[in-house]
């Protein structure tokens, strides 16, 4: 199975051996692929609508994996065990930042060291890494891809506990990607750039302050000095 760009990104965080669990799953393509390659033994479907869930199902048994699933209509982690089918890995993938940080708060589940989050944020990627620094969340490492023209990131998360502080430009284009400058990041980091500088005009000529814009900017006008 070929996997959109940004599930492949998450997918490449997948454990060996390790049971998944994707919610929002739609067509269930990202855990029927874990399966197919063997990344998984067993997976979970949810989705809080029971159309996406019958089109997982439809996929399921295509491809000859459906006896290796369980598919449950929830929103988010509420009616979900997913320590009954000993979930190891959590995607939460194609959705908003907010959104994400929502599903994941809502859940104890997460906060077990042994579970791995790999989350695709759509938008306010910020907002998620934010929650994530505040509520001990810590970002193992995050995977840059290009689909439908734009750029995402993927990222692979454990809680520790511990709480942890990181610049507005650290916020918004994730340390790791910072720090590894993958072949993406300088496009990455330029069409956010572009944003600010829109959103810095937009605050001028509203009479607004742009104090915290224009921080932002040198901040990531730096970052690219030292980007090849």
């Amino acid at each position: 199975m070929n996997l959109d760009p940004r599930l492949a990104a998450a997918a490449s965080f997948a454990r060996a051996d390790t049971v998944a669990a994707d919610i929002g799953t739609d067509h269930a393509y990202l855990p029927i692929s874990l399966l197919l390659a063997g990344c998984a033994p067993f997976a979970v479907a949810s989705d809080v609508n029971e159309g996406p869930l019958l089109r997982a199902k439809a996929n399921a048994e295509k491809y000859g994996v459906a006896e290796k699933m369980r598919f449950v209509r929830a929103d988010g982690l509420s009616g979900l065990d997913p320590e009954r089918d000993g979930v190891g890995d959590i995607y939460v993938c194609g959705m908003g930042g907010e959104l994400i940080a929502r599903i994941i708060g809502a859940s104890d589940y997460t906060r077990r060291p042994d579970v791995r989050l790999i989350l695709q944020p759509m938008s306010s990627p910020a907002e998620l890494r934010l929650f994530l620094a505040a509520a001990g969340f810590a970002v193992l490492d995050e995977r840059l891809c290009r689909s439908a023209g734009k750029i995402y990131t993927a990222m692979h998360c454990v809680w520790d506990g511990a709480v942890r502080e990181f610049t507005p430009a650290e916020m918004l284009l994730g340390r790791a990607n910072i720090e590894k400058k993958d072949p993406l990041f300088r496009e990455f980091a330029e069409e956010w750039l572009a944003r600010i500088e829109t959103q810095i005009a937009g605050r001028r000529a509203g009479g607004l302050g742009t104090a915290d814009e224009e921080q932002l900017r040198k901040e990531i006008l730096a970052i690219l000095e030292d980007t090849p």
